[in-house]
């Protein structure tokens, strides 16, 4: 038998990367309705929890899935070239088997959460299955598909703790995420009118089309903050929080931190993702955290 000259150290890295391990705090949104709902009980924090390991289970099998149907794609890519997929430092069939592991402890533990998350879980893997395979090559589906399955996260915390979803958050999410998916979808594009490469075969987007994606973007944005806005000066805040005119100081931060993103997407010096952006950008975490200080503060 030949021993493996690739360092165990190594090998984590390279399967953590695949794994992609640095995009799980998307799943954090698993804890958005524990602040919404005021739900700060150890059963409330232990259910989001499970909910948060499930998701991102769920989340590397489907991003192995994606990575492997999109392996020649990726290989044309200034970025995803240097997935271990696409590098070959990772061999199909070793994802293959890792796949079906993946799900079946995603699943076992959406079931410790409830039944109700199994399903909302089950739904989140049917419908990024789906987009692998089908709906990303879809023009404008494509975005919308990204808005739901972020919102799918929100909705999976929601039932994690057996609380309502407030029709106000619902809509708010969609409209938010709808927003960082074109501008995601606009960054792709800018990066690669810089460098003078032709679109991405596996998408349905044109160089000629940023202007119109940036104005999407832009209206998706900015109609989450008016919501955003109604939801304050509504009844339903005051049942919930006794300061609630500190709410108000959140949508300045957003309409900053949309319009920034739109503009460094423009400039060229954001990631395609503009979520993994501002997991390093400091700006982003100095917003986040103002937002969940604010929220803090006004109940």
């Amino acid at each position: 038998m030949i021993a493996s000259t690739t360092p165990a150290p190594a090998k984590l890295f390279v399967w953590l990367r695949q794994l992609r391990v640095h995009q799980y705090t998307k799943n954090g949104l698993v804890f958005v309705p524990v602040l919404t709902a005021h739900a700060f009980t150890l059963s409330a924090l232990s259910s989001s929890s499970l909910a948060f390991t499930a998701f991102c289970l769920c989340a590397s099998g489907a991003y192995i899935i994606n990575d492997t149907v999109d392996i020649e794609a990726d290989r044309q890519h200034p970025t995803k070239s240097k997935r271990p997929l696409a590098e070959g430092k990772i061999a199909p069939a070793q994802v293959w088997v890792a796949v079906p592991l993946l799900l079946l402890f995603a699943l076992l533990t959406a079931a410790a959460v409830s039944t109700r998350f199994l399903l909302v879980l089950v739904v989140y893997l049917g419908v990024t299955t789906a987009y692998t395979f089908w709906l990303k090559r879809k023009l404008l589906i494509d975005v919308i598909t990204l808005s739901l399955l972020y919102t799918l996260r929100v909705i999976g915390g929601a039932v994690a703790i057996q609380v309502t979803l407030s029709e106000w958050l619902l809509a708010f999410s969609l409209l938010i995420f709808a927003s960082l998916a074109l501008i995601k979808r606009y960054a792709e594009l800018a990066n690669r009118l810089a460098v003078n490469v032709p679109e991405l075969p596996n998408r349905d987007y044109k160089l000629e089309d940023l202007s119109v994606i940036s104005a999407i973007a832009a209206a998706a944005g900015f109609n989450a903050i008016t919501v955003f806005a109604l939801y304050v000066s509504s009844d339903a805040v005051l049942q919930l929080y006794s300061r609630p005119r500190i709410l108000w100081l959140i949508c300045p931060i957003l309409m900053y931190w949309i319009a920034r993103a739109l503009i460094l997407a423009h400039r060229g010096v954001m990631d395609d993702d503009p979520i993994v952006f501002a997991l390093k950008d400091p700006v982003s975490f100095l917003a986040i955290g103002s937002i969940i200080v604010l929220t803090l503060a006004a109940i």
